[in-house]
């Protein structure tokens, strides 16, 4: 098993989503130990050519929706085909540290954790930071790392939920399980009049 999967969750984002795929490829964990889920929801603009110019990237896995059916649904889908010990949801808008994935892996193992959240900095379309938040006051669905296996115990994202799916699987989460914290910001949250699939 491999240490751990990026889910990539992705509608319409052709603006941002190399820059997304980019970071995820540029982490310093070497790149035989990580995986990278792409799950394209149907798009209808030019998201699918973006993200078949990473097919040949050994570590790159892609999933293409026939019809549009939700981040609840595409993140439970690509859930399920994780290979990984762990998996972290990151938005096709959003961008990640190079140090997120060996950051978080190495604290959720050293603490044994569960699960794991990092904080956040909020950035505009230059890449500026415009503020820095932490998941205890202002939670996100993205940037929390999960044990696979206990992902699945609890039931992943509900494909029910085409709104709100993330805070449905946190509740059932956090009924049975700790999420620890990381104070360090590793993920970049792109705030945009679009933005929607990452907010808590």
């Amino acid at each position: 098993m491999i240490k751990a999967t990026i889910l990539v969750t992705n509608y319409n984002y052709e603006k941002w989503l190399r820059r997304c795929i980019r970071s995820c490829l540029n982490q310093t964990l070497p790149r035989d130990e990580f995986e990278i889920i792409i799950v394209d929801d149907a798009s209808t603009d030019n998201s699918k050519n973006i993200i078949l110019d990473y097919k040949d990237e050994k570590n790159v896995r892609t999933i293409f929706n026939i019809n549009n059916r939700g981040v609840g649904h595409s993140s439970n889908k690509g859930s399920k085909l994780a290979r990984g010990k762990w998996i972290v949801r990151v938005d096709a808008d959003d961008y990640i540290h190079s140090e997120f994935l060996n950051f978080l892996v190495l604290f959720a193992e050293s603490n044994k954790s569960k699960a794991v959240a990092c904080d956040y900095n909020i950035v505009d379309f230059d890449e500026n930071i415009l503020s820095r938040k932490t998941q205890i006051k202002d939670p996100i669905a993205c940037a929390i790392l999960y044990r696979t296996d206990v992902l699945e115990y609890v039931g992943s994202w509900s494909i029910h939920h085409t709104i709100d799916e993330d805070k449905d699987m946190h509740e059932r989460y956090t009924q049975q399980f700790e999420i620890d914290y990381l104070n360090i910001p590793l993920y970049r949250y792109f705030k945009h009049d679009g933005s929607l699939s990452c907010q808590g």
